[in-house]
Order: C-alpha cells, then sequence, then structure tokens
C-alpha cells in the first residue's frame, strides 16, 4: 500500500506557511509518501525561493500535486507553459488535480470543473494503458488525479474515464466508498482501459497514538481539528451528518495495531486501493499529525501489507 498526503487549506490564513510546509514535506520524503496534494496552494508559491525554503533534500522522492484550477483561467498553450515551469522547479514532480463533477455538484461547481476537464479531455480517447491519455500536455505529462467535487460515484468513473487517477474523498462512509471502484472499472472499461487498483487513491483523516484518552478529545472533543473540518463540509452541503456518528465512520483512529486492523477492514469493505492518502486538516496539531505519519509508515504499513501487489503488478503489465 502506498501512502499520500492531503494538507488541507486553512480558512483563516493562506497556505503559504513554507517552514511549516516544508518540514511536513521532508518528514513525508524521508518515511516515503509517495504524494503530498496542497489543495487551493497557488503555483507561484511552487518557484525556485520556495523550494530552497522548505530544504527539500535533491533526492526528494514526493510528488507534489496542485488544483490546476489554481493556475487560473488560461487558453491550453499558457496553461501548458505554466505548468511546464512549475514541475521544472519540482525536479518533473509535479502532479495535476482535475475537478471531477457528479450529478449532486451544484451549477457553479459544474461549470469550474468542467471547464479544466474538458481542457483536459479535448482530444478522442487512445486506446493506451492506465493513466497516460492526457491532454493538451504534450508528453511527458504529470500525474492527473480526478479531484472529486462531491464524492458520488460518477466523479470516479469519470475520472477512470479520462484516463486520471481517481480519488475518493476522506468524508464518505466506506459503505459509500465502496461504489466507487464498480465506477471506475465502468469508466476505464468504457475508454477501452484497464482499471487497476493501484491507480485508485483513497483519502481518510488517520490519527494514530497509544493514549486512548488523548486520541478520544482530539477526534471528539469541541475543539477537535476534525469536527471543525467536518463541520464546515457540512454547512457547503456535502454531508449532513450527526457529527459524533459521522467522526465515528470516517476517522480512522487508535494505537498502531487497532489503526492497522481498520485500514484491513476498510480494505475488506471498499476494495484494494492503491494509495492511502492521510488527510491533515486545517489547525490540526503539528505534533500529533508528525507522530501519526511516523506510525503509519513505520508501523502500519508493515503489518498491512499489500497481499496482492503482485497480481496488480502482472496485471499492470499485461
Amino acid at each position: 500500500m502506498k501512502l499520500g498526503m492531503i494538507r488541507t487549506p486553512s480558512p483563516h490564513r493562506m497556505q503559504g506557511d513554507h517552514a511549516a510546509l516544508g518540514e511536513q514535506l521532508r518528514l513525508a520524503n524521508s518515511l516515503g509518501f509517495e504524494r503530498a496534494y496542497l489543495p487551493k496552494l497557488c503555483p507561484h508559491h511552487i518557484s525556485p525561493h520556495h523550494i530552497r525554503s522548505t530544504k527539500l533534500p535533491k533526492e526528494n522522492s514526493v510528488k507534489i500535486a496542485l488544483d490546476v484550477s489554481a493556475f487560473g483561467s488560461m487558453s491550453p498553450a499558457d496553461l501548458e507553459t505554466a505548468v511546464r515551469r512549475v514541475d521544472a522547479s519540482l525536479a518533473g514532480q509535479l502532479s495535476l488535480g482535475v475537478a471531477m463533477w457528479g450529478r449532486g455538484a451544484t451549477t457553479k461547481l459544474r461549470m469550474e470543473a468542467q471547464k479544466f476537464e474538458t481542457m483536459f479531455s479535448q482530444h478522442p480517447c487512445r486506446n493506451t494503458p492506465w493513466v497516460t491519455s492526457r491532454y493538451p500536455l504534450s508528453p511527458p505529462c504529470p500525474d492527473v488525479i480526478g479531484v472529486p467535487v462531491t464524492g458520488d460515484a460518477q466523479e470516479a468513473e469519470r475520472a477512470a474515464e479520462r484516463g486520471y487517477d481517481p480519488l475518493t474523498p476522506s468524508w464518505l462512509s466506506a459503505s459509500a466508498a465502496a461504489r466507487h471502484w464498480p465506477a471506475i472499472v465502468k469508466g476505464a472499461t468504457s475508454a477501452l482501459r484497464r482499471a487497476c487498483p493501484s491507480g485508485w487513491q483513497l483519502a481518510r483523516s488517520i490519527v494514530i497514538h497509544d493514549d486512548p484518552v488523548m486520541v478520544d478529545a482530539y477526534v471528539f472533543g469541541a475543539k477537535s481539528p476534525f469536527r471543525a473540518y467536518y463541520t464546515r463540509l457540512a454547512k457547503a452541503g456535502l454531508i449532513e451528518p450527526n457529527m459524533d456518528d459521522f467522526l465515528k465512520q470516517v476517522v480512522i483512529f487508535g494505537s498502531v495495531h487497532q489503526v492497522a486492523d481498520k485500514i484491513m477492514e476498510l480494505r475488506e469493505t471498499v476494495g484494494q486501493f492503491g494509495m492511502l492518502h492521510l488527510v491533515d486538516v486545517a489547525q490540526s496539531d503539528p505534533e500529533m499529525t508528525r507522530k501519526t505519519m511516523i506510525n503509519l509508515a513505520e508501523g502500519v504499513v508493515p503489518i498491512v501489507g499489500d497481499p496482492d501487489a503482485a497480481i496488480h503488478k502482472i496485471l499492470e503489465n499485461t
């Protein structure tokens, strides 16, 4: 199982805290995380100066994912120029997030998402392997993530059809997330592609700590960053939960072994996803996030493993 992380933007300040971001990216790199998705981070923050200020090692292997909409409204040619510039700053480690829209999207969200989806899909689909049909960029192309707008399974289907890496959001229950894999298979098949599980990315809020009292307060307390984050999603109309019951469904928490058991249960319910994204919500405790990242990479992953990795590799090479 590959690891990624999503650093959600703070509603109170720009997500341009270079020192904090750099520390988190360096830790992710040392732990073997493969991708860091930074929603809403402006591309001009990714400059040679920014890269130096984060003090990332030269052998950095973490791919940085940015929303393509953050580049602003521009022609395909100008977009390609801007993407190439940022990709060069990251030594070819840039990924792009393109919003997908499903049945539940508002007209405004649908129009914004469709603008970039159309831009990247303006040519006929090619009979090519998974995640290789990306437009208007000419090869070599950054990886493209199909970012959910509402979490509807139709969005995952659309991402797979376009040849993007489908991302299942953290606010979906396991039963709702389980509907995404059949949709991914349907979308990929309609475009004459094979739906490989290694391309499917699943986001989850995770807390790993040995002190159950501390974990309980951090997840369910009045000042819980998760409560604040998902309450904002509820106000935006994405979820309508009883918050305590909702948090129990979507936040994975506990000791290393408890979290490993819950991830294996999640995998049995939703299917064999390829990458698990740790969601670092705004206002989270940096030390708790750091411990969770370390415990996830060094404690949980060796337990969970990937029993079907060899089979997936064979499938992807055929």
